[in-house]
């Protein structure tokens, strides 16, 4: 074993799953590198425990275990102290009787050992207090001092949505970009808007940076409408905009009560653009969606992978609040070049028929580059998930499916395999369950009808199906799994095996 050489036990290595390697390490010095590197690629910091976090400081202040640190999240959030009002006199009254038992234990030692010192009961009470926790503090200076050993971190994930603005973090910021900011590939900021604006002011060195993802949160401390804007419009966008000749992708999130319409429109144009991922209620922060539909037309030439999560807030299916949403897809699709070379597409439509024109259209636009697409929150009636199908066949590339349907029954696998049989992966949300039997809601008729059924012709190879809220019970998967003989694996993990029997 000592003579193999050291790329032979790589590719044998290349077979053990990863969650088994990491307990392999003693086997030779090749398993412990590859072991070393796969527990410590990726590292969260959560700086609510801060113990933890320590503990996980104290490996990383090792060089040789910090080397190998690619991917860092750190979650800095508020420390609250221990509340111990209530149990003052308690305590007071526990350590009288504590001293009590230990003077008696000095009297007892004085009779047998004639000892003439006394036992320093404070001394003693002061060797055997517990540790102190670390603080918020002590964690943030720990982090800068290992900083410099973190040269090959690529991807940074900061979130801090709810750590106070009286922490200040400028020092910490800054270490962070002097230490490895110039390597980062990757950036995910998280926070409000007072955040964003002290760690834009540490003047962050991103010259490599490709993605940038970005959620905003309201602010649990304080309630600055005025300040926020100004930080939104004339804070954020120039940083952006500063990295647009490589950013390659990019992510705005907003769980906040803004207004981020004046965001998108101080946007300059992004030229190298690809991905763009935007979540947000429209008809709370997209007041003028101009500025995002321009951001969208403009960088229609390069983008490939669009996810629009603009979900109206309030009541769902709404026509009220759907109706802007769907005429403003409207008018982005009017724009012949909008979407035009997407490969992945993750949409909600809207409940209006416009919407679903709008999606139909979208397909069809897409349909020589389109591989993935996402249909999010409308369930079809079985009209329209023809209506869907008879377009995403136009797909010859598409090799993930993600539909919401009303209801799942053997026409509807028919028609999937028949009109698109070249999918590999399909997801189906059903709407509609029948709780009158053992099958999972979906009715005896549906698997005596299944058992008929032999897709040989479909390549399908992974399959989910939730319903309910959950996933479809493990009958049900495989029986369509023996109906579907090229499926090997449920709900994107890769296999067939039930949660209950894995070991």
């Amino acid at each position: 074993m000592v003579d193999i050489p050291p790329e032979v036990w790589h590719y044998i290595a290349s077979f053990v799953p990863d969650e088994r390697l990491c307990h392999m390490i003693e086997v030779n010095r090749v398993f412990f590198d590859i072991g070393m590197d796969l527990r410590w690629r990726e590292v969260t910091i959560v700086t609510r425990n801060t113990s933890e976090a320590m503990r996980i400081l104290r490996r990383l202040s090792d060089p040789y275990v910090a080397r190998r640190l690619q991917r860092l999240t750190l979650r800095l959030t508020h420390v609250k102290e221990k509340n111990t009002t209530g149990s003052q006199e308690n305590a007071k009254d526990f350590k009288h009787l504590r001293q009590q038992f230990y003077l008696t234990i000095n009297r007892a030692f004085k009779v047998f050992k004639k000892e003439q010192a006394p036992f320093d009961v404070e001394g003693y009470n002061d060797f055997y207090k517990p540790p102190q926790r670390p603080t918020f503090s002590e964690v943030i200076k720990t982090i800068i001092s290992c900083t410099p050993h973190f040269a090959n971190i690529n991807d940074l994930t900061i979130d801090s949505w709810d750590l106070p603005p009286s922490y200040d973090l400028k020092d910490f910021f800054v270490a962070i970009w002097t230490s490895f900011g110039s390597n980062l590939r990757c950036l995910s900021l998280g926070g409000n808007l007072e955040g964003y604006r002290v760690l834009i002011e540490s003047q962050p060195n991103l010259q490599k940076l490709k993605e940038l993802h970005l959620e905003f949160t309201n602010n649990l401390f304080r309630v600055d409408n005025d300040e926020d804007a100004r930080i939104l419009v004339d804070v954020i966008p120039p940083f952006i905009n500063a990295l647009k000749g490589n950013l390659h992708s990019l992510k705005v999130w907003s769980w906040a009560n803004l207004d981020i319409s004046d965001f998108f429109k101080r946007l300059d144009a992004l030229p190298a653009l690809e991905c763009i991922n935007v979540r947000m209620a429209f008809n709370r922060s997209l007041r003028d969606p101009s500025g995002l539909k321009a951001l969208l037309c403009q960088s229609s030439p390069t983008l490939r992978e669009v996810s629009l999560r603009l979900n109206p807030a309030g009541l769902p299916m709404n026509p009220v609040r759907e109706e802007p949403l769907s005429l403003w897809l409207a008018e982005c699709i009017a724009d012949e070049q909008c979407f035009a070379h997407l490969t992945q597409f993750d949409i909600y439509p809207t409940s209006k028929q416009i919407g679903m024109d709008f999606l139909l259209a979208c397909i069809n636009r897409a349909s020589t580059t389109l591989t993935h697409l996402t249909v999010r929150d409308r369930y079809l009636q079985p009209p329209e998930v023809a209506l869907v199908v008879d377009e995403v066949a136009k797909c010859a590339g598409l090799k993930y499916l993600r539909l919401n349907v009303w209801r799942l029954d053997v026409p509807l696998l028919d028609l999937l395999a028949q009109k698109v049989q070249w999918v590999r992966g399909l997801w189906l949300s059903v709407g509609e369950t029948l709780h009158s039997n053992e099958y999972g809601g979906l009715g005896h008729t549906f698997f005596q009808e299944l058992e008929g059924r032999s897709y040989t012709n479909w390549q399908l190879e992974d399959i989910s199906i939730w319903q309910g809220g959950q996933e479809a019970d493990y009958d049900t998967m495989l029986a369509l799994a023996q109906s579907i003989p090229s499926v090997n694996s449920f709900f994107a993990k890769g296999h067939m095996r039930s949660n209950s029997l894995d070991l």
